[in-house]
């Protein structure tokens, strides 16, 4: 195959993927390690063929180059929102410094691979890219990470429900506050499926399980 039809391969892998994750996590860990890989896989592909695969418009013996964005971009956007939809965590110290060992080898391998962005006045929209890559890729892969692979003992609490409300943005997410709990000392709040928010009423008690994270970051899962 071609670089260009591999490229369009990975970014229809990449597209389809991110919407299998995000819209339907059927086989959820499965579909988490499919988009953690899928981008790491773009990336390398811009090494082996460097300067001949980019993320941005540009040209190679005035040829217009193929083009990898769509494989890195998708599947981190879903990895995030993926995360914050399904995990809550508590703290966010350990989980940024994991996401910047990991986002920081990969979007400088990508910026070597590609030739883009190192000079001249792209530096900045280099900067733009490895800050996105950091918050999307790699919070959403050590937020992931941090729960999915964690073995550690669960702490169960119960929380009193005090408030709930949809809120209405691009997307409509379904949110609930409950009083203080366990380690948490003010209201705290969490969002949740339609479905949960509205079989759940002001004043009903949820059980949650706290756990200390893979990652030492402690996580919240609603029982």
């Amino acid at each position: 195959m071609t670089i260009k039809k591999i490229s369009t391969v990975l970014n229809w892998i990449g597209g389809l993927s991110a919407i299998w994750l995000f819209a339907y996590p059927k086989f959820y860990e499965l579909s988490v390690l499919i988009n953690i890989l899928i981008p790491i896989i773009g990336i390398l592909f811009t090494l082996k063929h460097q300067g001949k695969v980019g993320i941005d418009f540009r040209k190679w013996n005035n040829t217009p180059i193929p083009k990898i964005d769509l494989a890195i971009l998708f599947p981190s956007f879903a990895l995030i929102l993926r995360a914050l939809i399904d995990i809550k965590i508590i703290g966010f110290t350990n989980i940024f410094i994991y996401a910047v060992i990991i986002s920081v080898p990969l979007i400088s391998i990508l910026f070597y691979g590609t030739k883009e962005y190192l000079v001249g006045k792209k530096i900045f929209t280099g900067f733009f890219w490895g800050i996105l890559f950091i918050f999307t890729f790699g919070c959403g892969t050590a937020i992931l990470t941090n729960a999915l692979l964690d073995q550690s003992e669960p702490k169960f609490y119960k929380a009193r429900i005090i408030n709930k409300k949809i809120e209405n943005g691009k997307t409509i997410a379904y949110r609930i506050d409950f009083e203080p709990w366990g380690p948490i000392t003010e209201n705290n709040l969490m969002r949740v499926s339609k479905t949960e928010f509205e079989r759940l009423n002001v004043n009903d008690s949820i059980e949650l399980e706290l756990k200390s994270g893979f990652l030492k970051t402690q996580w919240i899962r609603k029982k």
